[in-house]
């Protein structure tokens, strides 16, 4: 992750704990069955595995964006892994950010923060209109508007052999028109809860607006970032995809402040729809705020010691 600005997924980062308390760096150590053929990277999700030649063991998570009821064995989060090396250079115990699939070692013994009270920091990926994707890679933006919605774990491209980061994020719905973006809310079923947006990387644009009286869509004349580089996936004559804040602070518009939390849900052309209808006179000058990164905690019954199903 390239700070402030978000390049690309990095998986689960821990945050603190329910109710803002301390995460201690806690983490509790699973077997990893000797010559296991799936990378498990710094960020994962891992489970229990259900196999019976492996049962008890840690394995990468089913967990997919179409994922929507529990998968038994959930565990937690992979932080790296130890096990005792034969080849050197350095011989005896070693630790490990990642675990390379495939590794032939008897003793391998995995870090998970099983804590089912974790929150966790994680990248928002958008979503392309034509239906929900478990590879996608593009960033994308949400705003406080979101916080409360459910996500999906986007688990389907592998991490990163070289540095041993997660390539997994989260996703909210897909937008309603064409483009990629984070369409309306999520209230139906899904793995994770949005609990806050992270606003340090933050990207924010400028553009000049009007609506016809109070109105659901808004025209706009120009888009240009005033902080960071052009959006992954945007649009490429505004710069705005579904799910950033839309703010006015002009005295001739209605309903765009701060608090309102005006969000774009579509994107076509130079033509944006917001979820609320404003007001916004001729040559407004609007800002449009996005978060590619939020912090989210599990939702009951998808983490497998809050959940009566056994692996």
């Amino acid at each position: 992750m390239g700070y402030p600005y978000v390049a690309a997924p990095y998986g689960f980062k821990p945050y603190n704990l329910v109710g803002g308390r301390v995460y201690s760096g806690s983490t509790r150590m699973f077997p990893i069955q000797s010559a296991y053929g799936t990378q498990l990277s710094y960020g994962d999700i891992v489970a229990m595995s259900a196999t019976s030649t492996s049962l008890g063991n840690i394995i990468q998570t089913s967990m997919t964006t179409a994922t929507t009821s529990a998968v038994a064995g959930t565990l937690g989060i992979f932080q790296g892994c130890e096990y005792t090396t034969t080849g050197g250079p350095i011989f005896g115990k070693n630790r490990y950010q990642f675990w390379a699939a495939s590794t032939a070692a008897q003793d391998a013994v995995a870090y998970v923060v099983d804590d089912p009270q974790a929150l966790f920091r994680v990248a928002v990926i958008a979503q392309p209109s034509g239906g929900i994707s478990n590879t996608s890679q593009t960033v994308g933006y949400v705003n406080p508007y979101y916080v409360g919605t459910n996500m999906f774990a986007v688990t389907g491209t592998a991490g990163s052999s070289t540095t041993g980061d997660s390539a997994m994020g989260v996703s909210g719905n897909i937008p309603t028109t064409a483009g990629t973006g984070t369409g309306a809310r999520l209230t139906t079923s899904a793995p994770f809860r949005v609990v806050q947006v992270i606003p340090d990387t933050a990207i924010t644009f400028t553009a000049v607006a009007s609506t016809a009286g109070s109105s659901t869509t808004v025209t706009t004349v120009n888009a240009a970032s005033t902080y960071g580089p052009t959006l992954p996936g945007a649009s490429a004559a505004l710069g705005i995809i579904p799910g950033m804040q839309l703010i006015s602070t002009a005295s001739t518009s209605t309903g765009a402040n701060v608090s309102n939390l005006i969000t774009v849900v579509s994107v076509s052309g130079s033509t944006l729809t917001v979820n609320t209808a404003i007001t916004l006179a001729a040559s407004t000058t609007i800002t449009l705020v996005g978060y590619p990164e939020v912090v989210v905690g599990w939702n009951f019954g998808y983490h497998a010691y809050l959940n009566a199903t056994g692996a």
